[in-house]
């Protein structure tokens, strides 16, 4: 195996693309064939993430390959060599091997992102068609940052739990508490929010006794979710991607 551990420096004078500056705690490229990779911190789930990286034709290194929510960094560091010396056994990279995947729903479309700030929105500013390759939890962590700085307490409740909750958020001041519930849809443009997420997340509502419950997703509404939740507008509201992009013009 030629895959050996570099220092920062080194990975940065690599040509990297970057969409924002990460947490990255360890660096490896392989001497055989232009990849690298970085280990990265997520600060706010405090799990670990990788990124491997290969040189393009136009010398620049872009992302091919990545995993998230990984425990501990020992995991990580073995998980990026063993992937990127399965990389080096395939020798060159071929063409297709840079295309970009067409199926959302598949893990290699999903955006390997380690934390969320503010100049990981203003890229979603800026291009805000990248949401769809974001990881449904990545997702959830992008409206918890956005929430907070709208004035919300926020906490992300467990990626096992049955649903109707992805964020609980609560506005509080000396006379009251304002309890918030958030789902989150990281959905594909044309696969819209139908009825039965509407009636799932009211019962959760009704249950929990929230002060309101949103849903908001990447893609839209059907018409029979919209006339749902029309009879529930003062307990639920709906947004969609249009209101995304506003949430996203104040970065």
């Amino acid at each position: 195996m030629s895959i050996r551990r570099i220092t920062e420096q080194e990975f940065n004078d690599l040509k990297i693309q970057r969409i924002a500056i990460f947490p990255e705690r360890s660096w490896f490229q392989s001497s055989e064939i232009d990849i690298a990779g970085t280990v990265i911190r997520d600060t706010l789930d405090k799990d670990w993430s990788y990124v491997v990286l290969a040189k393009d034709e136009d010398g620049v290194y872009r992302h091919i390959e990545g995993a998230v929510s990984i425990p501990d960094q020992n995991g990580a560091e073995d998980k990026i060599l063993e992937v990127m010396s399965a990389i080096e056994e395939r020798g060159t990279f071929e063409e297709a091997f840079y295309a970009a995947p067409t199926d959302l729903s598949s893990t290699e479309s999903e955006l390997v992102i380690s934390s969320i700030d503010d100049e990981i929105k203003k890229y979603f500013k800026d291009n805000p068609e990248k949401l769809y390759d974001l990881a449904p939890r990545k997702f959830e962590e992008l409206v918890a940052s956005i929430l907070e700085d709208l004035g919300f307490e926020v906490e992300l409740t467990k990626t096992t739990r049955d649903g109707g909750r992805d964020i609980i958020a609560h506005v509080r001041n000396a006379v009251c508490s304002y309890l918030t519930h958030i789902e989150c849809k990281r959905y594909a443009p044309d696969n819209r929010v139908g009825v039965g997420i509407i009636r799932e997340v009211l019962g959760v509502h009704q249950i929990r006794q929230a002060s309101k419950s949103v849903i908001v997703t990447t893609s839209f509404f059907s018409g029979d979710a919209v006339k749902e939740a029309e009879l529930m507008k003062s307990q639920l509201d709906l947004k969609d991607f249009n209101d995304l992009k506003a949430w996203l013009q104040r970065y």
